[in-house]
C-alpha cells in the first residue's frame, strides 16, 4: 500500500482511467442524466459519470466511452451526491465495526475514521495493523484515529501508549490522525511521552484530534500552539467559533449524548459565520438513536437549520476530505476520485435511495447488496468473557462501613457528576442504603475477581435491584443495584453469556444483552441492537432512570476523563486533583 494513497493506483490503472477520459477505451459503468451536487464549486450540475474500476475518469456530457459491455445506470430522476464521510466514529457500541458498515452505508456513508481504542489495548500492534487491513477490504473504508491516552487514571495502562507502539500504528495510511486527546492536560503540562507522541504524528503529517469540553479561550490557545488542528467538543456556537478563530476545524456533533447540532448552527448561522471548516459527526451513537439514521439524519437537521444544502453536503463530503488529506481520493464527484456515489431523490432528503461505494452498487433502498464477512475475531484475541464467574460474595458489592461522611457520586446528567458528601447508615461492617432513597450500589469489579472499587452511586435508577455491564471504558464489570444477592445474580448470569448487559429482579433474570465479543461487542445486526437496547432503556426508566443514554452513562462511570468522582481501578478518584479518595478493596 502506498504512503499517500487508500487505494492501489498503478500506472496501468492510471493509464486506463486517462484512455477512458479520452473514450480511447470504454467504461465499466456510465451513470446517466444525473444531477451531479458539485461540492467543488457549489452547482447543481447536469452531467454523465463515466467509472473504470474502482474510480471515476470521466464527468461530463460524452458517451465516447461507452462500450457493448459498460453497465449503464438511468439516473435522469437523481441526484448525485459523494458518499459520506463520518469524521469521528466509535465502531464499538454493541455494534462491531462490520455490523456498524453493514447498517451506514445503506444510508449513505462510506467512509469512517473510526476510534482505535478498545482495540489497541485489546491486542498487539502488529495484530491491530493486521485487522485493519482486514477491514480495509470492505467496500466502506475504515480508517482510524490513534489513541495517546487511556482515558481512565492508570500508569501502567497509560505505559501502553509509548512512541514506539504509537509510530508503528501511525506508518501507515489507514491512520489519518492521533487523539481524540483525552488527556490534553498532559500536553499542557509538557509531559515526555505525550510531547513525543504529538511529535511523531506532525513529523508524519497526521492530523491532532482535541477533547476539550467548555475550555477556556487561554486554553484552546495553548492547545492550538501544541498541534491540535480540531475538537469536536463545542457546546455553544460561541465556543465552535473560538476552535476556528485560532485556526482549528470545529466538528458539530449530534450524537445520543450530545444531541447539539441543531443549536450549534442555528447560533453560528446568526453570528454570520463562514462554515467552510466545520465538519458535522454522530460521534459513536448508540444503537436506540439509530433509528434516526446516521450521517444522512444530521444532515436532514443542518438542512432544517437553516444551513443551504449544498453547504451540508460538504460538511459531511469534502470538507472533512480535505482536512484527512484524502481529498484527491475522496470527498467529490470528480475525475481519479473513487466512485462513491448516493442516489439522492431531492437535495432537501439526505436519505440515498441507491449507494454505490468504489464503482459498486452496495445499497438499494436501505437494504445491503452486499455480504460483508467478519474478521475470525478469536484470531485477534476478541473472545466471550471466561464463562466461569470468579469467586464472590454478595458484600463485595457494598462499601465498608465508615465513622465519616461517604463521596456519594450524584449523576447531574447522563454522564457528569458531582461529589455529595452524607453520612450514610452501617450494618455488620457495612453501608446501609436499605432505607435510603434515590441511591443505589455502584461496583467497579474486576473481571478477574481480583479487585472491588466499591461506591454509591445517586440519580441513576432509585428501584434497580441488580444490573451488570461489561462495556466499560476499563474493561472490568460495572455491577448496581440495592439489593447485593440480586447484583451478584446478574454477573454471575454477565459472566455465563460472555459478556453483556444482564438486570436482575425477585431472583430472577428480566433482560440480558449479550456482547460475547469482549464483552462489549455484538455480531447481530445493527437493527437487532436498536430493538434491544430500547428495551433496555425502557426497563430502566420504568425503575426510574432520568435520562436519556444508559449505555454512555454506564461506560463513562470509569472513564477518568470527566468531572467529578470516578470509579477507578485504583478506587474513587477526585478528577480535578486525580487523587483516590476510596481506594480499591482486594479481594
Amino acid at each position: 500500500m502506498e504512503n499517500n494513497k487508500l487505494r492501489t493506483m498503478d500506472q496501468v490503472i492510471l493509464y486506463d482511467l486517462i484512455r477512458t477520459a479520452r473514450g480511447e477505451i470504454n467504461c465499466d459503468t456510465y451513470i446517466q442524466g444525473g444531477t451531479i451536487i458539485n461540492v467543488y464549486s457549489g452547482e447543481y450540475i447536469k452531467a454523465n459519470i463515466a467509472i473504470k474500476g474502482m474510480h471515476i475518469a470521466y464527468v461530463g456530457d460524452s458517451d465516447a466511452m461507452v462500450g457493448a459491455k459498460t453497465k449503464t445506470i438511468q439516473a435522469d430522476d437523481f441526484y448525485l451526491c459523494p458518499g459520506y464521510i463520518e469524521p469521528h466514529a466509535h465502531p464499538f457500541q454493541t455494534y462491531n465495526p462490520v455490523t456498524l458498515v453493514e447498517k451506514v452505508m445503506t444510508l449513505g456513508t462510506t467512509t469512517l475514521i473510526c476510534d482505535n481504542l478498545f482495540f489497541f489495548m485489546s491486542m498487539k500492534v502488529e495484530d491491530l495493523l493486521e485487522l485493519w487491513k482486514e477491514l480495509f477490504k470492505l467496500p466502506v473504508k475504515l480508517l482510524w484515529s490513534v489513541r495517546l491516552d487511556p482515558q481512565t487514571q492508570s500508569e501502567k495502562r497509560a505505559a501502553l501508549f509509548a512512541p514506539d507502539q504509537i509510530k508503528a500504528l501511525l506508518n501507515t495510511p489507514l491512520a489519518r490522525q492521533v487523539g481524540e486527546l483525552t488527556d490534553w492536560p498532559s500536553l499542557i503540562a509538557g509531559k515526555e511521552q505525550m510531547l513525543e507522541n504529538i511529535l511523531l504524528a506532525l513529523r508524519l503529517g497526521k492530523r491532532i484530534e482535541g477533547h476539550a469540553p467548555g475550555a477556556s479561550l487561554q486554553t484552546l490557545n495553548a492547545l492550538a500552539a501544541g498541534g491540535v488542528s480540531d475538537c469536536h467538543e463545542s457546546i455553544t456556537g460561541e465556543e465552535a467559533l473560538n476552535r476556528l478563530r485560532l485556526g482549528m476545524y470545529a466538528t458539530l456533533r449530534h450524537s445520543s449524548l450530545r444531541p447539539d447540532l441543531p443549536t450549534l448552527l442555528k447560533e453560528l448561522i446568526n453570528l454570520n459565520i463562514d462554515l467552510r471548516r466545520c465538519m458535522i459527526t454522530t460521534d459513536g451513537v448508540t444503537p436506540p438513536s439509530m433509528k434516526n439514521g446516521f450521517t444522512d439524519y444530521i444532515l436532514r437537521l443542518a438542512i432544517e437549520s437553516g444551513v443551504p444544502a449544498i453547504e451540508a453536503y460538504r460538511m459531511a463530503t469534502i470538507t472533512p476530505a480535505t482536512y484527512y488529506g484524502l481529498d484527491h481520493e475522496l470527498g467529490g464527484i470528480a475525475p481519479c476520485r473513487l466512485a462513491d456515489i448516493l442516489f439522492l431523490e431531492q437535495p432537501s432528503n439526505p436519505t440515498p435511495v441507491k449507494v454505490m461505494a468504489e464503482g459498486q452498487i452496495v445499497a438499494e433502498n436501505n437494504r445491503p447488496l452486499v455480504n460483508l464477512p467478519e474478521p475470525s475475531w478469536p484470531r485477534y484475541g476478541i473472545l466471550a468473557m471466561n464463562s466461569l464467574t470468579p469467586a464472590m460474595k454478595p458484600e463485595y458489592m457494598v462499601p465498608l462501613a465508615t465513622d465519616s461522611k461517604y463521596p456519594v457520586i450524584s449523576l447531574v446528567n447522563p454522564v457528569i457528576t458531582r461529589r455529595r458528601d452524607c453520612k450514610l447508615p452501617a450494618q455488620n461492617g457495612f453501608i446501609d442504603i436499605s432505607q435510603e432513597k434515590g441511591l443505589i450500589y455502584a461496583t467497579l469489579l474486576n473481571k478477574d475477581g481480583n479487585w472491588a472499587c466499591n461506591g454509591i452511586l445517586q440519580g441513576f435508577a432509585d428501584n434497580l435491584a441488580g444490573m451488570a455491564c461489561s462495556n466499560t471504558i476499563t474493561g472490568d464489570i460495572i455491577v448496581l443495584g440495592r439489593q447485593p444477592l440480586e447484583m451478584l445474580h446478574a454477573v454471575k448470569r454477565m459472566f455465563e453469556i460472555g459478556g453483556g448487559v444482564v438486570l436482575t429482579e425477585n431472583n430472577s433474570v428480566i433482560y440480558e444483552l449479550p456482547l460475547p465479543l469482549s464483552g462489549i461487542m455484538s455480531s447481530r445486526p445493527v437493527d437487532e441492537l436498536i430493538v434491544q437496547c430500547s428495551k433496555l432503556y425502557e426497563l430502566l426508566a420504568e425503575r426510574g432512570h432520568p435520562h436519556y443514554d444508559l449505555l454512555y452513562t454506564i461506560l463513562f462511570l470509569s472513564a477518568t476523563h470527566l468531572p467529578e468522582l470516578r470509579l477507578s481501578p485504583g478506587g474513587i478518584l477526585s478528577v480535578k486533583d486525580r487523587k483516590i479518595i476510596i481506594p480499591v478493596r482486594q479481594i
